[in-house]
């Protein structure tokens, strides 16, 4: 699990300007600024992600990134990167006849023995068989059937994996010391005029 945290700590330097206002509109200031300056790491952190060639959507990274929001008794937001490993079905997945073709991260791969299925449930992704031997006959409510159980969904890197990489943080760590004074001056301009 990643986790960062965007507070007032990051830039007291930007403060000097709300000197004339009184307690309760800065701290108002200071949490919008915390927020959008949160709301645009987590944009920044989904864009540098797929920059690094992992071949996951925007929204399956979004959606793993908690936004805890920042509030004027509490200034600080944090954004928490929580998941578990991505199924390959969700990096561009593709039946071929020698297998299945995933783009996990800077070109293609293709799995051999590896196959894409529905579910029951309606569950899509990729599996490969477990066992050595391929299909066995099953008897199940009277009725016998060639299985060929059991079967394992494959999975890729998680995202919190993926924005462990270093030049996703130092790119997240630089927008963080880059944006905030600056947006923290833009909401205090706004209060005082």
């Amino acid at each position: 699990m990643l986790s960062v945290n965007v507070s007032v700590a990051t830039a007291r330097a930007g403060l000097g300007a709300g000197a004339s206002l009184n307690p309760k509109e800065l701290a108002r200031a200071t949490a919008r600024a915390v927020n959008k300056t949160a709301t645009q790491a987590r944009t920044s952190a989904s864009r540098d992600v797929r920059k690094q060639g992992y071949n996951l959507r925007a929204s399956t990274i979004r959606k793993a990134l908690a936004l805890r929001r920042a509030n004027p008794a509490k200034p600080a937001a944090t954004l928490r990167a929580t998941g578990r490993p991505v199924p390959l079905i969700d990096y561009g997945a593709r039946q071929t006849k020698n297998g299945v073709s995933v783009r996990v991260k800077n070109g293609r791969t293709v799995l051999r023995h590896a196959f894409i299925a529905t579910m029951e449930s309606g569950h899509k992704g990729v599996f490969e068989r477990v066992s050595k031997t391929a299909h066995r006959r099953v008897s199940k409510n009277g009725k016998t059937y060639w299985s060929g159980l059991p079967i394992r969904e494959l999975f890729g890197p998680s995202i919190p994996d993926a924005l462990a990489n270093s030049t996703v943080e130092k790119a997240m760590t630089r927008l963080l010391e880059t944006k905030f004074p600056a947006i923290l001056a833009h909401e205090i301009s706004r209060l005082q005029h």
